[in-house]
C-alpha cells in the first residue's frame, strides 16, 4: 500500500472515531435536556434546584466535549494524504525504529491491518521532540535513541 493510501485509510478510520465520539455526546445531551425539560419542581425545592445545576453542569462539560470533538474533525479535514513532507510536522506519518507514529492530535495507540499507529499530537512531548526531524536523524527521548527511517 502506498503511502497517500495508508494516510487516507489512517484518516478515514480516525473520522470514524470522532464521528462516534461526536454521537455519543449528542445523544448525552439530548438525554440531559429530556431531563432537564421532565425534571418537575417539588416540594423539596433545594433538592430540584440542586439536581438542576448539576444538570447544567454535566451540559457544559458535554458541549465542551462535543466542540473539542468537531475541532479535531476539522483539523483532520486539513491533512492531505498526498503531501509530502521533507521534515516532521502536523499530518506526517512518520516510520521509526520505535513504531510508526502519525502526527495529528492525542489519541494513543490505534491497531489497524494488523499494525499499531501511534496516533499523537505536535504539542505531546514526543512530537516536541520530533518536531523538525528529517529522515535518517536519530534523536533521543526517554532515553532510548530513535532513528527517522521514512516521513510521508
Amino acid at each position: 500500500m502506498d503511502g497517500a493510501t495508508l494516510k487516507t485509510r489512517l484518516l478515514e478510520e480516525l473520522h470514524q472515531l470522532i464521528d462516534a465520539k461526536i454521537a455519543s455526546i449528542r445523544s448525552t445531551l439530548s438525554d440531559i435536556s429530556d431531563s432537564m425539560k421532565n425534571d418537575t419542581k417539588s416540594s423539596a425545592g433545594d433538592k430540584f434546584e440542586t439536581g438542576r445545576e448539576m444538570m447544567q453542569i454535566e451540559l457544559g462539560k458535554q458541549q465542551l466535549q462535543l466542540n473539542k470533538q468537531l475541532q479535531l474533525k476539522k483539523d483532520l479535514s486539513q491533512i492531505n494524504p498526498n503531501k509530502s513532507y521533507t521534515s516532521i510536522e502536523f499530518g506526517s506519518l512518520v516510520f521509526t525504529n520505535k513504531g510508526i507514529y502519525f502526527m495529528v492530535f492525542a489519541h494513543g495507540k490505534l491497531s489497524f491491518d494488523q499494525q499499531d499507529y501511534y496516533i499523537l499530537s505536535m504539542a505531546s512531548p514526543i512530537g516536541q521532540a520530533m518536531k523538525g526531524a528529517k529522515e535518517n536523524d536519530s534523536l533521543s527521548f526517554n532515553k532510548q535513541n530513535i532513528v527517522i527511517e521514512k516521513i510521508l
